[in-house]
């Protein structure tokens, strides 16, 4: 799907365009897909319908999804006479829910109405849509006078009030509109009993608000009481005895009770800008604040220096290694840092608690840092709405591991004043395309941990010489390549009396995945080739490179390549494809390049993948590689100590951390 249609320029703040979050919804979810592949109008009344439910982003973006017009214009079905006027939205609402269908007869005014009532009233508080509907098809009568008002009642009586009033039979025999004593009671009713009962806040009109904020009945000397809290007064008996208003005590009292307490207990919460406009007295508690709307939280001015880093913190797998480097990064140089955890796909093991105690859910300063990939930071941004990115500068620090970020991805950057690249490979891949500053910035890797596992733990032979490869099935079997490490491994040592061996540690693969079938009936052929299935802790992982002799890695693209750099901190010899993000790192001089040839990423091969290329590595050049470093001692040393120069001098925390700090801390 593509081409969504923008009614105007309309977006919410920090640059989430309708658009964006539209099509970020449309690309990470492949049951929308599928269920509306042919059914553009099915998926804009999804979204008008559901929504909101799971994307926070849709209720702030104002005017979506469907045109004013659209909301207001009276539907075919539309009998005449019937207020409010069922409308094209309604018909659209009522449509969506087969459970209304047998509720009301749209064929009948009293159906017609009672979906009225229904929407109004339930339907409102269901979703954002919904209310949207609701608040578009009764925006007439909500500021239309009514032909029985009568002069004096204020605010006055409306045809909308007249409505509410027709729909509850008790609210008819116990308020008479014949007379301006029923009329002003009526209205009293509706602003401070309605909210509660029918949720009738959000219908209030600014005129009517306006009223309500002046002030009024006994406010003598210097605490003013608004109309609004007047008529919460004389509603409550409790009150009333307990804060007399002939008293300046009595006043202070009722004002604190009223923000304390009477707004919500009287259901006023919504009314945020129903705050008197007023000079409140001393004592008054700091309260009103919370629902007082003028304040905007989160500008750049009023949030400590420091760094939000948003990503898997709890994640078994590398990209949740990225943020608790970076944490780490941030803390060696003395940079102040909070954590906000994102969960990750349910399929990711959450038993990294290594940072737990700096996770905070508050984003309390002034920079965000989205360890994430891309496409995750937008379809978080969708759920999240804006409250992750106002008043905050953004960095998107994203793995990518093609030579181009997707143009169907381009909106992704809306989201974000920069990007920064952990390899040159991932920087010239958003160069390319990125209408936000580009930067290098390398990530932290560590190699500290240990659980002191051995060969033995392991399963492993002590006497042979061990190559390890390690993969997470998440990041994709056809970019990992596991399968070029074993045919590269029985093309070196054809015999199968070579005291060699292969470890191939897997995480997460798809058991009824025909690829990882293969692997396993390819594997299982030669008695010397392990493969390790599960999800170890770090430590674990750290102590399995340990054991072995040289790491493997015949990818056919990496962003940055953790696994490998990891391992050449660690002193291990490694064995490359010559291309992408490794090449940071893994030169001629420090690692072991197998040639290879570009060839076109196949369709299914890689999210978003399809036009762009990868490596198509060499077997038989690996494969001599592999003989080389098993027979050449002296290679194989060099290999590892300039292999650890580079990497420790490169992406140390401290070296890391400084690089931020350069760009991050204030002059």
């Amino acid at each position: 799907m593509s081409g969504f249609d923008a009614a105007g320029t309309q977006t919410v703040p920090q640059g989430l365009c309708l658009d964006d979050i539209k099509r970020t919804i449309w690309l990470t979810r492949l049951d929308l897909r599928e269920l509306y592949a042919e059914d553009r109008p099915g998926f804009e009344r999804w979204l008008l319908l559901n929504g909101s439910r799971e994307y926070r982003s849709l209720t702030e973006a104002d005017g979506v999804v469907m045109s004013q017009e659209f909301l207001s214009e009276p539907a075919a079905e539309a009998l005449p006479g019937v207020q409010p006027v069922l409308t094209r939205a309604m018909k659209l609402a009522w449509d969506a829910r087969s459970d209304l269908h047998q509720h009301f007869d749209l064929g009948t005014a009293s159906g017609q109405q009672g979906f009225a009532w229904w929407l109004l009233v339930s339907g409102a508080r269901e979703s954002a849509w919904l209310e949207k509907i609701a608040l578009a098809a009764c925006r007439t009568l909500m500021s239309e006078l009514a032909p029985e008002a009568i002069s004096g009642v204020q605010p006055p009586l409306t045809a909308f009030m007249v409505f509410v009033r027709a729909m509850r039979r008790d609210l008819q025999e116990y308020f008479d509109l014949r007379t301006a004593k029923g009329q002003q009671s009526f209205v009293c009713w509706y602003f401070t009993h309605g909210p509660a009962e029918l949720g009738l806040a959000r219908y209030f009109t600014d005129a009517q608000k306006r009223l309500l904020n002046e002030p009024y009945g006994q406010t003598t000397g210097d605490v003013p009481i608004s109309r609004l809290m007047w008529w919460v007064w004389l509603r409550r008996d409790d009150v009333q005895q307990a804060f007399p208003l002939d008293s300046r005590s009595g006043r202070t009292g009722f004002v604190n009770w009223f923000f304390a307490h009477g707004i919500a207990e009287m259901g006023l919460t919504d009314l945020g800008d129903l705050v008197p406009d007023t000079t409140v007295a001393p004592e008054r508690p700091a309260e009103p604040a919370r629902i007082c709307t003028s304040a905007v939280r989160g500008r750049h001015g009023e949030l400590p220096f420091g760094v939000n880093l948003v990503g898997h913190a709890r994640g078994q797998f590398g990209i949740g290694e990225d943020v608790r480097m970076a944490a780490l990064a941030m803390q060696m140089a003395g940079i102040p840092f909070s954590i906000y955890n994102v969960d990750p796909s349910p399929g990711v093991c959450q038993a990294d608690d290594s940072v737990a105690s700096l996770i905070n859910d508050t984003l309390p300063y002034r920079i965000n840092l989205l360890c994430t990939t891309g496409i995750e930071a937008a379809r978080l941004a969708a759920v999240e709405g804006t409250r992750l990115f106002d008043g905050r500068r953004t960095i998107g620090y994203w793995p990518w591991e093609l030579s181009s970020w997707p143009e169907e991805w381009r909106h992704a950057y809306n989201l974000v004043d920069e990007v920064w690249a952990s390899s040159r490979h991932t920087y010239e891949a958003y160069a390319k395309s990125s209408p936000k500053p580009v930067r290098h910035m390398p990530m932290a890797v560590t190699t500290g941990g240990s659980a002191g596992m051995t060969r033995l733990d392991f399963g492993l032979p002590e006497h042979r010489f061990l190559f390890i490869f390690a993969f997470d099935f998440l990041s994709g079997m056809r970019r990992k390549n596991p399968q070029a490490c074993v045919q590269a491994f029985r093309y070196a040592f054809p015999l199968g009396d070579e005291p060699v061996g292969l470890v191939i540690k897997a995480m997460r693969p798809a058991p009824d995945n025909p690829a990882w079938q293969a692997l396993v009936t390819e594997a299982g052929a030669d008695p010397r080739i392990t493969i390790i299935n599960g999800t170890l802790t770090r430590n674990a992982v750290l102590d399995l490179c340990r054991v072995c002799d040289c790491f493997l890695s015949l990818h056919r693209s990496e962003g940055f390549g953790r696994g490998i750099a990891e391992a050449m901190m660690m002193g291990k010899p490694a064995i490359v494809t010559g291309y992408s993000g490794n090449l940071d790192f893994t030169t001629p001089g420090t690692a072991a390049l197998v040639d290879h040839t570009l060839c076109p990423v196949a369709v299914g091969d890689y999210p978003f993948g399809e036009g762009q290329v990868w490596a198509e590595p060499d077997i038989a050049h690996a494969a001599w590689w592999m003989q080389r470093l098993v027979k050449d001692q002296w290679l194989r040393e060099r290999l590892s100590q300039q292999g650890r120069l580079l990497t420790e001098g490169t992406y140390a925390p401290d070296v890391v951390g400084a690089g931020y700090a350069a760009l991050l801390k204030p002059a």
